[in-house]
């Protein structure tokens, strides 16, 4: 006996699903953005044991609405400044039930051609979106971390001084990978995952602007030449995740091609700010690395998982990871199927594509690059009403979407000030009006905002420097 039900009755089960999305963006720019939940309140909410007997859709779905969205934070929301989260679109949640329903797994062409094609479609979309070579492969991932883990691993395998496939690294000379101070922690992860020790992953300084100093980068790559160590790899930075920055792309490609490292650029972040006019020169030479990240789930508006991989040789892909068994051998001739689990690490795939095919059809390159030059002038508008106020002190701003700044009082030392921020941090996601994050910028602690949310105007940042000033204030009287 099937678990469906007829047809009248699933509509009918889309409908109230479908009317507790719509009532959910009807309501997304009121009550709080952090529900301002313990962690017990949360698990109390949701504590049963394992569900025996069949419940009534109607009545889970009426929960789904009282337990889950009421909980829930509105990360869709024009208030919501944490981390680098973008605020997803309407068009992608058609595209997400869509593909729940079709149930593909692209593993093998055979598996999924449309969804296989597609993903490999909207990747050299987002190729071109950025100004990479269109000839590249690629393929979506859960996210910058996973994305960037899968391009080390090539790098590592194409730049490995020995075959390490069957050996492992162990007859290797120390591989070593370069990225600024400023790079990701998926980096420091991906160098321990992959055996190459994070002790081998130089952090190299930056300059006042945040950016990796070229310099320094050089004399690191030369002094672990002369030392014996094998260096195999440089990264630049397209979006710092603490303050924007965009390092020298054209010099570290320049030192890459002269040491004959691999080039890596993470742009998970900024990379679709690549064309937009006024900051396109800041990514000249992204076009001249061997891999990139971008994810559409940030800067292009779709809604999570979507990270993307882009290799520019797509053989260095499957020499990485094609591992063909007996029971995965479907086609001796191949006859121009690509199988996606040559490019990637998982077998299993889901239907990721369809949501970025459907995002990019809907709205078109030129829109979302309108709302990402948008975004870029929110950030400049709330780095101006700091800079204006005698209380607010601006850390930092570089050329994207990110600013850093802080509570700032006269009569308080360094230290005192620090703690003053961070006590309203903790208390800004307590009051749950609005959602930022705080990090650290040359010592400072610094009240961090983030703009890749299309819904967010001028009237929110004006609410988010008030709720900064009364909670300062409050504390600090």
């Amino acid at each position: 006996m099937s678990l469906d039900v007829s047809s009248r009755q699933f509509q009918q089960w889309i409908k109230q699903a479908g009317q507790l999305v719509s009532d959910f963006y009807e309501r997304k720019e009121e009550g709080s953005v952090f529900a301002g939940q313990s962690p017990t309140e949360v698990q109390e909410l949701l504590e049963e044991s394992l569900p025996e007997k069949a419940e009534s859709i109607n009545n889970l779905l009426d929960e789904t609405g009282e337990k889950i969205l009421s909980s829930i934070t509105n990360n869709i929301g024009p208030r919501y400044y944490g981390y680098i989260t973008g605020g997803g679109n309407q068009v992608a949640v058609l595209a997400e039930m869509i593909k729940a329903s079709l149930n593909q797994n692209n593993l093998k062409w055979h598996s999924s051609p449309v969804s296989t094609e597609l993903e490999r479609l909207v990747m050299c979309w987002v190729a071109e979106f950025i100004g990479y070579p269109t000839s590249s492969a690629g393929v979506l991932l859960s996210g910058g971390s996973v994305a960037n883990f899968n391009c080390l691993a090539v790098a590592r395998k194409i730049k490995a001084p020995a075959d390490i496939s069957e050996e492992g690294v162990y007859g290797s000379r120390p591989m070593t990978v370069y990225v600024s101070e400023e790079g990701h922690s998926s980096f420091d992860k991906a160098m321990d995952m992959l055996g190459l020790g994070k002790s081998y992953l130089r952090k190299i300084p930056v300059d006042e602007q945040m950016c990796i100093d070229p310099e320094q980068l050089e004399k690191q790559v030369q002094k672990d030449k002369n030392r014996g160590l094998e260096p195999i790899c440089a990264i630049a930075v397209a979006g710092t995740t603490n303050s924007g920055a965009v390092d020298d792309l054209q010099a570290v490609a320049e030192i890459c091609q002269k040491h004959g490292l691999w080039y890596h650029v993470d742009a998970a972040y900024g990379g679709p700010a690549a064309k937009i006019e006024g900051v396109s020169e800041l990514f000249e030479g992204i076009e001249q690395a061997d891999s990139v990240v971008v994810n559409p789930h940030k800067w292009m508006y779709v809604p999570f998982e979507a990270g993307g991989v882009l290799v520019k040789n797509p053989e260095h892909l499957r020499r990485t990871f094609s591992t063909i068994p007996d029971y995965l051998k479907s086609d001796q001739q191949n006859g121009g199927r690509t199988d996606l689990m040559e490019y990637n690490l998982p077998l299993t795939k889901e239907f990721k594509a369809l949501k970025v095919w459907m995002t990019l059809k809907a709205y078109g390159a030129d829109r979302i690059r309108s709302e990402i030059a948008r975004d870029i002038g929110k950030a400049k508008y709330l780095a101006e009403l700091v800079e204006e106020h005698e209380q607010l002190e601006l850390v930092a701003h570089g050329s994207l979407s990110i600013v850093c700044f802080r509570y700032s009082p006269d009569g308080l030392d360094k230290t005192s000030l620090n703690e003053l921020n961070d006590r309203i941090i903790d208390e800004i996601e307590t009051d749950g009006r609005v959602f930022l994050t705080g990090t650290k910028i040359h010592g400072k602690t610094a009240l961090r905002a983030c703009f890749i949310n299309h819904r967010t105007e001028n009237d929110d940042i004006d609410f988010l420097r008030d709720v900064v000033l009364e909670i300062g204030s409050g504390l600090n009287s």
